[in-house]
Protein backbone atom coordinates (compact mmCIF):
# COMPACT_ATOMS: atom_id res chain seq x y z
CA UNK A 1 0.00 0.00 0.00
CA UNK A 2 2.83 2.40 0.73
CA UNK A 3 4.23 1.91 -2.76
CA UNK A 4 0.86 2.70 -4.33
CA UNK A 5 0.44 5.90 -2.33
CA UNK A 6 4.00 7.01 -3.14
CA UNK A 7 3.73 6.46 -6.89
CA UNK A 8 0.30 8.07 -7.37
CA UNK A 9 1.46 11.73 -6.93
CA UNK A 10 4.17 11.17 -9.54
CA UNK A 11 1.61 10.05 -12.08
CA UNK A 12 -0.59 13.08 -11.33
CA UNK A 13 2.37 15.46 -11.58
CA UNK A 14 3.32 14.09 -15.01
CA UNK A 15 -0.27 14.45 -16.19
CA UNK A 16 -0.39 18.03 -14.91
CA UNK A 17 2.86 19.32 -16.41
CA UNK A 18 2.99 17.04 -19.46
CA UNK A 19 0.97 19.38 -21.73
CA UNK A 20 3.12 22.34 -20.69
CA UNK A 21 6.32 20.48 -21.53
CA UNK A 22 4.91 19.38 -24.89
CA UNK A 23 3.77 22.94 -25.65
CA UNK A 24 7.23 24.34 -24.86
CA UNK A 25 8.97 21.69 -26.96
CA UNK A 26 6.62 22.23 -29.90
CA UNK A 27 7.04 26.01 -29.79
CA UNK A 28 10.81 25.80 -29.71
CA UNK A 29 10.87 23.35 -32.62
CA UNK A 30 8.72 25.84 -34.55
CA UNK A 31 11.16 28.63 -33.70
CA UNK A 32 14.11 26.52 -34.82
CA UNK A 33 12.46 25.82 -38.16
CA UNK A 34 11.26 29.40 -38.78
CA UNK A 35 14.24 31.34 -37.38
CA UNK A 36 17.29 29.26 -38.19
CA UNK A 37 16.13 28.28 -41.68
CA UNK A 38 15.77 32.00 -42.42
CA UNK A 39 19.21 32.59 -40.88
CA UNK A 40 17.68 34.80 -38.23
CA UNK A 41 18.76 34.85 -34.64
CA UNK A 42 17.02 32.15 -32.58
CA UNK A 43 14.06 33.69 -30.71
CA UNK A 44 14.62 36.95 -32.57
CA UNK A 45 12.02 39.71 -32.18
CA UNK A 46 10.25 41.06 -29.16
CA UNK A 47 10.15 38.99 -26.02
CA UNK A 48 6.45 39.78 -25.53
CA UNK A 49 5.48 38.25 -28.86
CA UNK A 50 7.50 35.09 -28.14
CA UNK A 51 6.14 34.83 -24.57
CA UNK A 52 2.61 35.12 -25.92
CA UNK A 53 3.34 32.47 -28.54
CA UNK A 54 4.76 30.17 -25.90
CA UNK A 55 1.73 30.60 -23.64
CA UNK A 56 -0.63 30.02 -26.55
CA UNK A 57 1.29 26.84 -27.49
CA UNK A 58 0.98 25.56 -23.92
CA UNK A 59 -2.72 26.47 -23.79
CA UNK A 60 -3.36 24.59 -27.04
CA UNK A 61 -1.69 21.49 -25.59
CA UNK A 62 -3.79 21.68 -22.43
CA UNK A 63 -7.00 22.04 -24.46
CA UNK A 64 -6.02 19.14 -26.71
CA UNK A 65 -4.99 17.02 -23.71
CA UNK A 66 -8.28 17.61 -21.89
CA UNK A 67 -10.29 16.71 -24.99
CA UNK A 68 -8.21 13.66 -25.91
CA UNK A 69 -8.09 12.22 -22.40
CA UNK A 70 -11.87 12.39 -22.14
CA UNK A 71 -12.25 10.91 -25.61
CA UNK A 72 -9.86 8.07 -24.86
CA UNK A 73 -11.58 7.38 -21.58
CA UNK A 74 -14.95 7.03 -23.32
CA UNK A 75 -13.42 5.06 -26.18
CA UNK A 76 -11.83 2.45 -23.95
CA UNK A 77 -14.72 2.30 -21.49
CA UNK A 78 -17.04 1.24 -24.31
CA UNK A 79 -14.68 -1.32 -25.78
CA UNK A 80 -13.94 -4.76 -24.37
CA UNK A 81 -10.61 -4.68 -26.15
CA UNK A 82 -8.19 -2.17 -27.63
CA UNK A 83 -9.95 -0.33 -30.51
CA UNK A 84 -8.72 -1.52 -33.90
CA UNK A 85 -10.02 1.25 -36.24
CA UNK A 86 -6.80 3.23 -35.92
CA UNK A 87 -7.24 5.12 -39.21
CA UNK A 88 -10.59 6.55 -38.16
CA UNK A 89 -9.27 7.39 -34.71
CA UNK A 90 -6.26 9.34 -36.01
CA UNK A 91 -8.34 11.03 -38.72
CA UNK A 92 -10.60 12.43 -36.01
CA UNK A 93 -7.54 13.61 -34.09
CA UNK A 94 -6.13 15.30 -37.21
CA UNK A 95 -9.42 17.12 -37.78
CA UNK A 96 -9.53 18.22 -34.13
CA UNK A 97 -6.00 19.62 -34.29
CA UNK A 98 -6.72 21.59 -37.45
CA UNK A 99 -10.00 23.11 -36.19
CA UNK A 100 -8.51 24.04 -32.81
CA UNK A 101 -5.02 25.15 -33.83
CA UNK A 102 -5.80 27.46 -36.76
CA UNK A 103 -8.67 29.49 -35.25
CA UNK A 104 -6.59 30.11 -32.14
CA UNK A 105 -3.64 31.29 -34.25
CA UNK A 106 -5.91 33.46 -36.40
CA UNK A 107 -7.62 35.12 -33.42
CA UNK A 108 -4.30 35.58 -31.58
CA UNK A 109 -2.77 37.30 -34.61
CA UNK A 110 -5.77 39.61 -35.02
CA UNK A 111 -5.54 40.56 -31.35
CA UNK A 112 -1.85 41.32 -31.78
CA UNK A 113 -0.69 38.61 -29.39
CA UNK A 114 1.52 36.93 -32.01
CA UNK A 115 3.08 37.95 -35.31
CA UNK A 116 2.71 35.90 -38.50
CA UNK A 117 5.19 37.72 -40.73
CA UNK A 118 4.86 35.59 -43.84
CA UNK A 119 1.12 35.15 -43.56
CA UNK A 120 -0.08 32.00 -45.34
CA UNK A 121 3.44 30.49 -45.37
CA UNK A 122 3.69 30.80 -41.59
CA UNK A 123 0.29 29.13 -41.20
CA UNK A 124 1.55 26.22 -43.28
CA UNK A 125 4.73 26.00 -41.16
CA UNK A 126 2.76 26.04 -37.90
CA UNK A 127 0.50 23.25 -39.14
CA UNK A 128 3.44 21.28 -40.55
CA UNK A 129 5.20 21.43 -37.18
CA UNK A 130 2.33 21.11 -34.74
CA UNK A 131 0.20 18.48 -36.47
CA UNK A 132 2.89 15.70 -36.43
CA UNK A 133 4.00 16.67 -32.92
CA UNK A 134 0.45 16.68 -31.56
CA UNK A 135 -0.38 13.38 -33.26
CA UNK A 136 2.76 11.94 -31.65
CA UNK A 137 1.54 13.38 -28.37
CA UNK A 138 -1.82 11.65 -28.91
CA UNK A 139 0.03 8.38 -29.43
CA UNK A 140 1.76 8.84 -26.06
CA UNK A 141 -1.56 9.61 -24.37
CA UNK A 142 -3.15 6.64 -26.09
CA UNK A 143 -0.38 4.29 -24.93
CA UNK A 144 -0.75 5.62 -21.41
CA UNK A 145 -4.48 4.87 -21.45
CA UNK A 146 -3.86 1.43 -22.97
CA UNK A 147 -1.33 0.58 -20.26
CA UNK A 148 -3.70 1.76 -17.55
CA UNK A 149 -6.56 -0.20 -19.12
CA UNK A 150 -4.45 -3.36 -19.28
CA UNK A 151 -3.28 -2.84 -15.71
CA UNK A 152 -6.85 -2.34 -14.52
CA UNK A 153 -7.89 -5.45 -16.44
CA UNK A 154 -5.13 -7.49 -14.82
CA UNK A 155 -6.11 -6.18 -11.39
CA UNK A 156 -9.75 -6.99 -12.14
CA UNK A 157 -8.84 -10.50 -13.28
CA UNK A 158 -6.71 -11.05 -10.18
CA UNK A 159 -9.59 -9.79 -8.04
CA UNK A 160 -11.94 -12.24 -9.76
CA UNK A 161 -9.43 -15.03 -9.17
CA UNK A 162 -9.09 -14.02 -5.53
CA UNK A 163 -12.87 -13.89 -5.13
CA UNK A 164 -13.19 -17.29 -6.77
CA UNK A 165 -10.43 -18.64 -4.54
CA UNK A 166 -12.23 -17.30 -1.50
CA UNK A 167 -15.54 -18.75 -2.68
CA UNK A 168 -14.01 -22.14 -3.39
CA UNK A 169 -12.26 -22.20 -0.03
CA UNK A 170 -15.44 -21.12 1.72
CA UNK A 171 -17.34 -23.88 -0.05
CA UNK A 172 -14.76 -26.42 1.03
CA UNK A 173 -14.62 -25.04 4.55
CA UNK A 174 -18.38 -25.35 4.84
CA UNK A 175 -17.92 -29.09 4.60
CA UNK A 176 -15.56 -28.91 7.57
CA UNK A 177 -17.83 -26.56 9.55
CA UNK A 178 -20.71 -28.64 10.97
CA UNK A 179 -22.06 -25.86 13.22
CA UNK A 180 -25.41 -27.57 13.59
CA UNK A 181 -23.72 -30.77 14.78
CA UNK A 182 -21.50 -28.86 17.19
CA UNK A 183 -24.50 -27.18 18.77
CA UNK A 184 -26.45 -30.45 18.79
CA UNK A 185 -23.63 -32.21 20.63
CA UNK A 186 -23.67 -29.56 23.33
CA UNK A 187 -27.40 -30.14 23.76
CA UNK A 188 -26.96 -33.91 23.90
CA UNK A 189 -24.09 -33.56 26.38
CA UNK A 190 -26.38 -31.97 28.97
CA UNK A 191 -29.04 -34.62 28.33
CA UNK A 192 -26.69 -37.53 29.11
CA UNK A 193 -26.86 -38.83 32.65
CA UNK A 194 -23.92 -37.65 34.77
CA UNK A 195 -23.11 -41.23 35.70
CA UNK A 196 -22.37 -42.10 32.09
CA UNK A 197 -18.85 -40.70 32.13
CA UNK A 198 -17.70 -42.59 29.01
CA UNK A 199 -20.41 -41.05 26.85
CA UNK A 200 -19.80 -37.60 28.30
CA UNK A 201 -16.06 -37.91 27.66
CA UNK A 202 -16.70 -38.99 24.08
CA UNK A 203 -18.97 -36.00 23.54
CA UNK A 204 -16.34 -33.69 25.00
CA UNK A 205 -13.70 -35.10 22.68
CA UNK A 206 -15.94 -34.79 19.64
CA UNK A 207 -16.87 -31.23 20.62
CA UNK A 208 -13.21 -30.26 20.87
CA UNK A 209 -12.50 -31.78 17.46
CA UNK A 210 -15.38 -29.87 15.92
CA UNK A 211 -14.32 -26.67 17.69
CA UNK A 212 -10.91 -26.95 16.05
CA UNK A 213 -12.49 -27.50 12.65
CA UNK A 214 -14.84 -24.55 13.06
CA UNK A 215 -12.57 -21.91 14.54
CA UNK A 216 -9.07 -22.80 13.36
CA UNK A 217 -9.61 -23.43 9.67
CA UNK A 218 -9.37 -19.94 8.15
CA UNK A 219 -5.67 -19.31 8.68
CA UNK A 220 -2.50 -21.27 9.15
CA UNK A 221 -1.86 -22.97 12.46
CA UNK A 222 1.36 -24.15 14.01
CA UNK A 223 2.39 -27.76 13.37
CA UNK A 224 2.17 -28.36 17.10
CA UNK A 225 -1.52 -27.34 17.08
CA UNK A 226 -2.24 -29.56 14.11
CA UNK A 227 -0.46 -32.53 15.72
CA UNK A 228 -2.44 -32.03 18.94
CA UNK A 229 -5.63 -32.13 16.90
CA UNK A 230 -4.53 -35.25 15.01
CA UNK A 231 -3.66 -36.99 18.26
CA UNK A 232 -7.11 -36.24 19.66
CA UNK A 233 -8.75 -37.31 16.43
CA UNK A 234 -6.90 -40.63 16.42
CA UNK A 235 -7.80 -41.26 20.06
CA UNK A 236 -11.47 -40.57 19.34
CA UNK A 237 -11.48 -42.89 16.31
CA UNK A 238 -9.90 -45.66 18.35
CA UNK A 239 -12.78 -45.55 20.83
CA UNK A 240 -15.36 -46.61 18.27
CA UNK A 241 -13.36 -49.45 16.71
CA UNK A 242 -12.43 -52.93 17.83
CA UNK A 243 -9.78 -53.40 20.49
CA UNK A 244 -7.87 -55.46 17.93
CA UNK A 245 -6.91 -52.25 16.15
CA UNK A 246 -3.30 -51.18 16.62
CA UNK A 247 -2.27 -47.64 15.76
CA UNK A 248 1.37 -46.57 15.59
CA UNK A 249 2.10 -42.84 15.44
CA UNK A 250 5.37 -40.99 14.93
CA UNK A 251 4.97 -37.22 14.70
CA UNK A 252 8.56 -36.14 15.21
CA UNK A 253 9.50 -33.06 17.21
CA UNK A 254 11.12 -30.53 14.83
CA UNK A 255 8.18 -28.22 14.30
CA UNK A 256 9.29 -24.94 15.86
CA UNK A 257 8.39 -21.95 13.69
CA UNK A 258 6.47 -24.01 11.12
CA UNK A 259 2.85 -23.29 10.22
CA UNK A 260 0.43 -25.03 7.89
CA UNK A 261 -3.17 -24.78 6.76
CA UNK A 262 -5.16 -27.12 9.00
CA UNK A 263 -7.10 -30.31 8.26
CA UNK A 264 -4.98 -31.51 5.37
CA UNK A 265 -3.93 -34.79 7.00
CA UNK A 266 -7.20 -35.66 8.72
CA UNK A 267 -9.00 -36.96 5.57
CA UNK A 268 -6.15 -39.41 4.94
CA UNK A 269 -6.27 -40.67 8.52
CA UNK A 270 -10.05 -40.92 8.31
CA UNK A 271 -9.67 -43.01 5.15
CA UNK A 272 -7.28 -45.36 6.95
CA UNK A 273 -9.70 -45.90 9.84
CA UNK A 274 -12.53 -46.41 7.39
CA UNK A 275 -10.86 -49.13 5.36
CA UNK A 276 -8.58 -50.87 7.85
CA UNK A 277 -9.08 -54.63 7.74
CA UNK A 278 -7.03 -57.78 7.96
CA UNK A 279 -4.41 -57.30 10.69
CA UNK A 280 -6.18 -54.10 11.83
CA UNK A 281 -3.00 -52.10 11.89
CA UNK A 282 -2.49 -48.41 11.03
CA UNK A 283 0.85 -46.62 10.80
CA UNK A 284 0.92 -42.79 10.81
CA UNK A 285 4.03 -40.63 10.61
CA UNK A 286 4.75 -36.95 10.12
CA UNK A 287 8.34 -35.90 9.46
CA UNK A 288 10.21 -32.77 8.48
CA UNK A 289 12.85 -32.86 5.77
CA UNK A 290 14.26 -29.41 5.13
CA UNK A 291 11.39 -27.22 3.93
CA UNK A 292 9.22 -30.25 3.23
CA UNK A 293 6.69 -31.96 5.45
CA UNK A 294 6.24 -35.65 4.74
CA UNK A 295 3.08 -37.31 5.96
CA UNK A 296 2.56 -41.06 5.57
CA UNK A 297 -0.32 -43.25 6.57
CA UNK A 298 -0.83 -46.92 5.84
CA UNK A 299 -3.53 -49.35 6.85
CA UNK A 300 -3.83 -53.12 6.58
CA UNK A 301 -6.47 -54.41 4.18
CA UNK A 302 -7.72 -57.80 3.08
CA UNK A 303 -6.08 -59.00 -0.06
CA UNK A 304 -9.25 -59.13 -2.14
CA UNK A 305 -11.55 -56.67 -0.33
CA UNK A 306 -13.72 -54.63 -2.67
CA UNK A 307 -16.44 -52.06 -2.09
CA UNK A 308 -20.01 -52.08 -3.42
CA UNK A 309 -18.85 -50.76 -6.77
CA UNK A 310 -16.35 -53.60 -7.17
CA UNK A 311 -13.34 -51.31 -6.61
CA UNK A 312 -10.59 -52.61 -4.29
CA UNK A 313 -10.79 -50.95 -0.90
CA UNK A 314 -7.96 -48.53 -0.42
CA UNK A 315 -8.12 -47.68 -4.10
CA UNK A 316 -7.08 -44.47 -5.87
CA UNK A 317 -6.45 -41.40 -3.76
CA UNK A 318 -9.02 -39.38 -5.73
CA UNK A 319 -11.93 -41.65 -4.80
CA UNK A 320 -14.42 -40.34 -2.28
CA UNK A 321 -15.67 -36.79 -1.70
CA UNK A 322 -13.41 -36.21 1.31
CA UNK A 323 -10.25 -36.94 -0.67
CA UNK A 324 -11.55 -35.04 -3.70
CA UNK A 325 -12.08 -32.00 -1.48
CA UNK A 326 -8.62 -32.47 -0.01
CA UNK A 327 -7.07 -32.32 -3.48
CA UNK A 328 -9.06 -29.17 -4.26
CA UNK A 329 -7.83 -27.53 -1.06
CA UNK A 330 -4.24 -28.51 -1.80
CA UNK A 331 -4.56 -27.07 -5.31
CA UNK A 332 -5.82 -23.80 -3.86
CA UNK A 333 -3.54 -23.51 -0.84
CA UNK A 334 -0.33 -25.13 -2.11
CA UNK A 335 -0.41 -25.00 -5.93
CA UNK A 336 2.56 -26.88 -7.43
CA UNK A 337 3.92 -27.34 -3.91
CA UNK A 338 2.62 -30.76 -2.98
CA UNK A 339 2.74 -34.41 -3.98
CA UNK A 340 -0.06 -36.80 -3.09
CA UNK A 341 0.33 -40.44 -4.03
CA UNK A 342 -0.99 -43.81 -2.94
CA UNK A 343 0.11 -47.40 -3.27
CA UNK A 344 -2.00 -50.56 -3.14
CA UNK A 345 -0.29 -53.76 -2.10
CA UNK A 346 -1.94 -57.16 -1.50
CA UNK A 347 -2.52 -56.55 2.22
CA UNK A 348 -1.55 -52.89 2.65
CA UNK A 349 -2.73 -49.54 1.38
CA UNK A 350 -0.46 -46.53 1.92
CA UNK A 351 -0.72 -42.83 1.16
CA UNK A 352 2.01 -40.18 1.19
CA UNK A 353 1.49 -36.42 1.18
CA UNK A 354 4.52 -34.16 0.76
CA UNK A 355 4.05 -30.39 1.16
CA UNK A 356 6.77 -27.88 0.41
CA UNK A 357 6.29 -25.02 2.87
Amino acid sequence: MMIARTSQPKVNLIQQIGPAIWGIVSFNILRIVTDLTKKDEFWSGGIRIHANGLMISIAICYIITFMWRNGLKKLFSRAHDIPTNIMKEYSICLFQVIVILNPIIFISERLGWIYMGDGFIDYILVNAIYIPLLLLYYTLLRNEVINKSLTDSRVHIEQIKADKLGTDLQLLRSQYHPHFLFNALNTIYFQVDDSNTVAKRSLEQLSELLRYQIYNVDDKVSLDQEITYLTSYIAFQQQRLTERLTVYTDFGDEWEGLAIFPLLFQPLIENAFKYVRGEYKIDISLKRQGEEIIFKVSNAVLEHTVNKQGIPIGGPVKSGSGLTNLIKRLDLLYPDQYILRSKREPQLFSTELIINL
